[in-house]
């Protein structure tokens, strides 16, 4: 590509937005292989692939993908991770020449706040309603906050043929039956953003002279709403009021601690220290209460936690507009704010602290500078959060030593460094259609080749005292290749076999060869792109989908009678994918329409769960179709349509698609659920590792010289931390982000995390101490530092379920699968 193109791109790409600009909510992995292709970012591939359409289908809601309304994002599509968004006139020049699959998904810059702007991608969902009634038809629509309310007035006024009339005016329910209906303002120009209309709001438009909260009488509820809880406390999502998903995944958390939430539900307000100077008058605490007796009284599925925002922001400007942030960063500020604003210590005195003298045993000298912390903090924030912890310093040249107890709030524990040997997930499928997964471990800095060797070197028979592998040929080999290298935990260096989520037997006595895999990268239910043998294996990230295929005949012959013919799969009602796609092999010459259809009768029962053996019977559980591509413009016909003709693959670009029965699709889902999560719980490392490395003794670095009293000077010193006091309930952050040089890179690393009796004793240096704990609740935190998504994971006190908070929306969750590589701030209370 001409380096003029490739300059006019990143000018557009780096283009700064404005209000009213146009951009489109594009897929990140296409994006990706497009600037590759391009030039515009280095690619490991000596020629990369040219991208195949635009594929807007994985990040549309399919509920709106066929709807008359603008196409909504995928509620848990994340930004960075799932999609990028690119100005309009990029996408117009990009679509000419890739083309399109689905409906493209176009959003406008609006302003955020008096100085910022951001690009809308989630439409407020809302439910125009025929009447207040219960029963009254509802559809569900989707309009920018930027709405105006007198142009929501003229959707209803439309969809429901209803004339304009003076006399009547919009109402708004935020109950989800429908009932507690308030009067839309009528100012001039009010958005629905200035309205607070919220997430799946219902909005009618009736007369002026009904009365609001309630129905009319032929539906009125048995039950008084403003009065009855129907909801389980405690079960209340948050609304996300414009990035703020750190927020709620720390309310959430912090709402799930009994103890917390028990004071705040009592007299707390008994405790505010409003003359605090350190404190923000109450605001904070009072806010926060209010909002604890709204998600914990049993009235709504959801709220807005506005007030506590736009009161935090008022103390904390970081807080302020609609940036991310992390959950733990809000939630640190949040206890802390809490904590003086309820702080019981009227008139803070002066306490000096004393060093350590070395006259006082650890007991005395723990006690002496609690008691220190104690004269100016008292509140329930500090009782229930707030522990102690040892450290000790020692010089390395006369031994001198200053011990030093101080008060935490929460723990932020180092994962262990990923090790020189990394462990791959992967996908085998072979020819006829079985598939198994593994996890394969090879030398991080290889080459997929290398992997491939390791993944072959597999199949050896297991009674042989010595495996034979192939040199590997990268700078890394021979660093990898010595024990030493190694960590302590890999001494059994065997693979592990996952289980087999496909209909097929054990592979007695397979042998795959190196020649005959082809290694791919799925996504999205597809082959996103073909590795080539000197990829380089750090470019495959944690959450990138390997698969390995056996092919018939070695990739390096050039002369094969076959050719590998791609088979995706579809669920027959949406036409989205699912699955692995597979590769069916046909001849390459002379190949018929009912060549494909025997190749695919062979392996297509391995694959998918059917209701039974015989292939007649089996006909009409799928259909398929061939995928011709000239040009990127793809043209499907019914494979039958084309049993007797020949098949010219050297004239377009063809391939198969398989629409497959709902009822199968749903089957063979539920078996591909079971093993994701059975192959997400091989973790690399346990919490009880990362509290090892915590309390590992250090050698400062040059950097961080320590000033020895006897030598007095500075000098080089080792540092060692223990646990002193524990606190009732412990908030521990691992910490997944680390900096090098301007980039932000991510551990995702999967750590083995107690839910019951994390034990803590080996750590804790006081022996008077409970150290057992049970795990409450967990923040989590998907994609990159800045475009990331945060969840919650909390186990509710009233009816002892855990539960997934993401935003607005709240399921149920298995405990099993509470924790994930996305776990990254803890909290656990201690056992009474």
């Amino acid at each position: 590509m001409a380096s003029k193109s490739v300059g006019k791109y990143k000018k557009l790409l780096e283009k700064d937005n404005k209000v009213g600009d146009k951009y489109v909510i594009i897929d990140k992995k296409w994006l990706e292989h497009w600037k590759r292709y391009a030039g515009i970012e280095k690619s490991d591939e000596e020629k990369p692939t040219k991208p195949g359409p635009i594929d807007f289908t994985s990040l549309a809601d399919p509920t709106t993908a066929n709807s008359s309304n603008e196409v909504q994002v995928r509620a848990n599509a994340v930004e960075g991770n799932d999609y990028s968004c690119i100005p309009y006139e990029l996408y117009q020049e990009l679509v000419v020449t890739y083309k399109k699959e689905g409906q493209e998904i176009i959003r406008k810059v609006i302003p955020l706040g008096e100085y910022s702007t951001t690009i809308e991608v989630f439409l407020v969902p809302l439910r125009l309603r025929e009447s207040r009634a219960s029963y009254a038809n509802s559809k569900q629509i989707y309009r920018s906050r930027r709405t105006k309310v007198e142009d929501l007035k003229k959707d209803i006024c439309n969809e429901y043929r209803i004339p304009m009339s003076a006399n009547y005016r919009l109402y708004a329910s935020t109950d989800e039956k429908g009932f507690d209906w308030e009067p839309i303002s009528e100012q001039a120009n009010l958005t629905l953003d200035d309205a607070d209309l919220t997430k799946n709001a219902f909005i009618t438009y009736e007369s002026r002279n009904i009365s609001t909260h309630s129905s009319s009488s032929s539906n009125k509820p048995y039950y008084d709403v403003g009065s009855k809880s129907h909801y389980t406390p405690g079960l209340c999502g948050l609304s996300n009021l414009g990035k703020t998903c750190f927020m709620n995944s720390a309310l959430q958390c912090l709402s799930n601690v009994p103890p917390l939430t028990a004071y705040f539900l009592g007299q707390y307000e008994d405790h505010i220290n409003r003359d605090n100077p350190l404190g923000m008058k109450g605001d904070v605490a009072k806010a926060y209460g209010d909002l604890i007796r709204e998600i914990w009284s049993g009235k709504s599925s959801f709220c807005t936690p506005k007030s506590l925002n736009q009161n935090v922001a008022r103390y904390a400007p970081q807080f302020s507009g609609f940036s991310q942030h992390d959950s733990l960063e809000f939630m640190s500020f949040l206890l802390d704010s809490l904590h003086e604003d309820l702080n019981l210590v009227k008139k803070k005195p002066y306490v000096e602290k004393k060093d350590d003298d070395g006259k006082l045993t650890d007991s005395a000298l723990a006690a002496e500078q609690w008691e220190y912390y104690r004269k100016r903090n008292q509140s329930r924030i500090h009782e229930i959060f707030h522990g102690q912890i040892k450290s000790i310093v020692t010089c390395l040249t006369c031994g001198t030593q200053a011990r030093a107890f101080d008060p935490i709030c929460f723990l932020s524990l180092p994962l262990p460094d990923k090790a020189k040997i990394r462990i791959f997930k992967l996908d085998y499928v072979r020819l006829n259609g079985q598939i198994k997964s593994y996890s394969i471990k090879c030398g991080e800095n290889g080459r997929i080749h290398n992997l491939i060797q390791e993944f072959c070197g597999h199949f050896q028979p297991k009674n042989k005292s010595i495996r034979q592998k192939e040199p590997m040929n990268t700078d890394s080999a021979a660093s990898n290749s010595n024990p030493s290298n190694r960590n302590d935990d890999d001494e059994n260096d065997e693979e592990e076999e996952e289980e087999d989520f496909t209909k097929a037997s054990d592979y007695d006595g397979h042998q795959p060869k190196p020649d005959y895999i082809l290694a791919v990268e799925i996504y999205n239910h597809r082959v996103h792109l073909q590795y080539g043998d000197n990829t380089l294996l750090t470019s495959i990230l944690e959450r990138d989908r390997v698969v390995f295929y056996e092919v018939p005949d070695s990739l390096k012959k050039s002369d094969s009678m076959t050719i590998l013919m791609p088979c995706t799969f579809r669920d027959d009602y949406y036409h989205y994918n699912f699955g692995l796609p597979i590769y069916l092999s046909v001849p390459r010459h002379d190949c018929k329409g009912k060549d494909i259809q025997e190749a695919l009768q062979k392996v297509i029962g391995n694959f998918i769960p059917l209701s039974t053996t015989d292939p007649s019977e089996n006909k009409s559980l799928y259909s398929a179709s061939l995928v011709f591509t000239q040009n990127n413009s793809p043209t499907i016909k019914p494979l039958k349509s084309y049993l007797d003709e020949h098949i010219d693959f050297s004239r377009n670009k063809t391939a198969l698609t398989v629409d497959v029965a709902a009822t199968i699709v749903d089957k063979y889902k539920k078996l591909e659920s079971d093993i994701q999560i059975r192959r997400q719980k091989d973790a690399s490392a346990t919490l009880l590792d990362c509290f090892k490395h915590f309390t590992k003794k250090v050698v400062l670095s040059d950097d961080d010289l320590w000033y020895c009293r006897k030598c007095a000077v500075f000098k080089k010193a080792t540092k060692k931390i223990d646990l002193w006091l524990l606190p009732k309930v412990l908030i521990v952050q691992l910490t997944r982000f680390s900096q090098t040089g301007d980039n932000w890179n991510t551990n995702d690393l999967l750590i083995d995390c107690p839910i019951r009796s994390l034990d803590l004793s080996n750590f804790v240096v006081n022996p008077t101490e409970n150290a057992k704990y049970d795990l409450i609740a967990v923040s989590n935190h998907m994609g990159s530092l800045k475009d990331g998504h945060y969840t919650t994971y909390a186990k509710n006190s009233h009816d002892r379920k855990w539960y997934t908070f993401d935003d607005a929306s709240i399921t149920e969750i298995k405990e099993d699968n509470v924790i994930s590589k996305a776990a990254y701030v803890l909290i656990y209370q201690r056992q009474s």
